[in-house]
């Protein structure tokens, strides 16, 4: 009992008070000095007071013949103090109580003398008094059990409260974060809706999950409509490749290009350009494809029309260069052909006159020898012009091919009136080709510079 009753007095009357000092400044150490010297006197005298208290209720009790009553109320003293002051204040009281109940209430009074009356009294006021102060020294163990667990118990309640509002600072700063990334989709998410071209997000799995006005206006879903689908399935999609292969290139590059064929709301085709953009989270993973297309259909229409121009073009020069082709070529041969009948028919008529215009039908003979040769070599011409055989590469002469060339379309220089002259001041160069197809060019480029008005009466044809 001694043991416990002295931890807890070292706990009540030192280890708290020092422990609650030694964090403090020193003004405030001086003050709690100040109250740890008035807790010490107000204890030691409670202890003094309450038997001097007892005491005198003892002299009270005597005078009223309550001589029973005098050891109650210096137990009471004692039981007081060990509440209040507590151990070692209980124990003043005590051994004071013992002395002022011996001398002032043990006969012979006023003497400290001990007889068999203070050996009876004796043994019962010390278990008392000593169960009493136990009492007191429980319920302060229990009192410092109390407050140590209510002060263990608000530490973790003020660690639990710092750590719910650094957790509720995080969130509200996470709530934060994520209404700015809220706020940047959304502004995205505008933009997106600014341009023409259709732009929606789908997931690996091909399901929609952004839909913007682009495509409502070219696929006439409302985004309502069209979250949430597969895409493929919704529009029908028609590959260029099958689709495995391009997901193999998408996951390999990132991005995927090509023309794609979709089918709008009402069944109508739509030829798209697509562009496909996989996005990836942090670890790499992929989570979304970015689709965005612009409709080229208008395009594939134009394209169309021009090869469709181009190609009634080429059939039309064709035809006309063939005819003033042939025109010219019919000129060239009628001509020669033309000079030898006349000059066949001014020697019938000479050799009718007699043998004085034996020169003159020399001449004319020779004349029809000339044009014979001429008509031959144009008929020649022709025929190189008109073999259909395999392109053959030799060594040509530039000059030779377009002075073979010029008299097939000489007809048509003089029916334009164009002047034609060779005035290169060096030869051309020997080359490597098929000598049919460059006369063929050199023919068309001819007809192409004396021609000029047609060109610019048809622009339409061209696709210009």
């Amino acid at each position: 009992m001694y043991s416990a009753a002295k931890r807890m007095a070292d706990f009540a009357e030192g280890d708290h008070v020092n422990s609650a000092t030694e964090t403090q400044t020193p003004s405030a150490k001086a003050a709690a000095s100040r109250h740890s010297s008035g807790r010490i006197i107000f204890r030691y005298g409670l202890a003094l007071g309450s038997v001097a208290a007892a005491t005198a209720l003892g002299f009270l009790a005597d005078r009223c013949d309550l001589h029973e009553s005098v050891f109650t109320f210096f137990v009471l003293a004692v039981a007081l103090t060990s509440w209040y002051a507590g151990v070692w204040p209980a124990v003043i009281a005590f051994a004071v109580g013992e002395l002022a109940f011996n001398y002032f209430f043990t006969p012979p009074p006023y003497s400290l003398s001990v007889t068999r009356e203070d050996l009876a009294y004796f043994p019962v006021f010390a278990c008392f008094s000593g169960l009493l102060i136990w009492f007191g020294v429980v319920r302060r163990r229990a009192e410092a059990d109390l407050r140590q667990s209510r002060d263990e118990l608000e530490i973790k309640v003020a660690e639990r409260t710092a750590e719910l509002r650094k957790t509720n600072e995080q969130l509200q700063q996470e709530v934060a974060e994520r209404r700015r990334a809220e706020e940047i989709l959304r502004e995205r998410a505008s933009l997106l809706d600014l341009t023409h071209d259709t732009v929606f997000v789908r997931d690996m799995n091909d399901v929609i999950t952004y839909w913007n006005r682009g495509a409502e206006e070219l696929y006439c879903w409302t985004g309502q409509e069209a979250v949430g689908q597969v895409s493929h399935e919704l529009m029908r999609t028609i590959f260029p490749e099958p689709l495995d292969e391009i997901n193999i290139k998408l996951l390999g590059t990132g991005h995927w290009e090509g023309e794609l064929i979709h089918v709008k709301r009402d069944g109508t085709p739509v030829n798209v350009a697509s562009r496909w953009s996989l996005r990836r989270d942090e670890r790499g993973h992929p989570t979304s494809i970015l689709e965005s297309n612009t409709d080229i259909e208008e395009r594939k229409q134009a394209q169309e029309n021009l090869m469709h121009a181009q190609s009634e073009l080429a059939h039309f020069t064709r035809i006309s260069t063939l005819g003033e082709l042939t025109a010219s070529i019919a000129h060239e041969v009628n001509q020669p052909l033309a000079a030898i009948v006349t000059s066949g028919e001014a020697c019938l008529r000479w050799l009718e006159n007699g043998v004085t215009h034996l020169d003159r039908v020399k001449v004319g003979l020779e004349r029809i020898i000339q044009n014979g040769k001429r008509a031959s070599d144009v008929v020649r011409r022709l025929r190189v012009l008109a073999k259909k055989d395999d392109f053959k590469r030799t060594e040509l002469d530039l000059n030779e091919i377009i002075e073979d060339a010029l008299p097939l379309v000489q007809r048509e220089i003089m029916r334009n009136r164009v002047s034609l002259t060779l005035g290169l001041a060096k030869k051309l160069p020997r080359i490597q080709g098929d000598r049919v197809n460059l006369q063929q060019v050199i023919i068309n480029l001819i007809n192409a510079a004396i021609r000029p008005k047609f060109l610019r009466s048809s622009p339409t044809q061209f696709g210009l």
